[in-house]
């Protein structure tokens, strides 16, 4: 069906392209996170995910939802999510030291996961966040656009999220996210990043259920609250997984 609205159509075909390259290209080292998923799920240990400004979403996205894995668990501090003052939340993410207040949270241990997802890469409590997770020995997973991370100006930390990351995956766009020029205009519209997060996210989930399936696992799954059953499974995953994520 053809496409008649100028800007539906131009979102849509540079982003479609986007969302499978940075996929295919990705294929093995998305495979290799997936596996350490699933030995983590396997494992009963934690999968954590971290994210400022928009990316906060991602967080969300792995937390409680239907097909999600019952070991993830969220970093979430609400002042520092836009909902409550963007600007505010903007100058709480560049207090040093905040990075390990929020870890110690939740009590971390030695070879849990943790994804961290920065759009740019360098903001500071990401870096932060990283680093800290580093020293207490978790495997840091960086979700990043690389070309944006290796241009933007660095934080007072010096760090990129490209040099700390032990493994990175690229979201693929352009420096500044916004992907689709604007007739006529400087500026540009229609970001991506989110979109490939969430792509890129699912990939792994899926990937790494598969990897328990085939390995006589039952993946802790998560079943929408308005099918048969859901009601009863997913109370017994949060009686399971409470003590660990304060956020159930």
């Amino acid at each position: 069906m053809e496409i008649r609205y100028e800007g539906i159509k131009a979102y849509l075909e540079a982003l479609q392209p986007l969302q499978t390259k940075v996929i295919v290209e990705q294929a093995d080292t998305l495979a290799s996170v997936a596996d350490l998923m699933a030995k983590a799920a396997k494992q009963n240990q934690r999968i954590f995910i971290f994210g400022t400004g928009h990316s906060h979403m991602l967080a969300e996205e792995g937390h409680y939802r239907a097909g999600g894995l019952a070991c993830v668990v969220p970093i979430l501090l609400p002042s520092l999510m836009l909902h409550e003052s963007a600007q505010v939340s903007t100058k709480i993410e560049r207090i040093p030291g905040l990075a390990q207040i929020l870890l110690d949270r939740y009590c971390p241990v030695s070879q849990e996961l943790l994804f961290v997802f920065s759009v740019s890469g360098v903001n500071a409590l990401p870096i932060e966040i990283a680093l800290n997770a580093k020293e207490r020995g978790m495997y840091v997973v960086g979700v990043t656009n690389v070309a944006y991370c290796k241009v933007a100006p660095l934080s007072p930390l010096g760090k990129r999220l490209i040099d700390i990351a032990d493994v990175l995956i690229d979201c693929g766009g352009v420096p500044g996210d916004t992907i689709v020029p604007i007739p006529n205009s400087q500026w540009r519209v229609g970001p991506t990043s989110t979109v490939v997060y969430t792509t890129i996210w699912h990939c792994l989930v899926t990937e790494a259920v598969f990897h328990l399936q085939m390995n006589g696992v039952e993946p802790p799954l998560y079943l929408s609250s308005n099918t048969p059953g859901a009601t009863e499974h997913n109370q017994a995953l949060v009686q399971s997984w409470s003590k660990r994520n304060p956020h159930l």
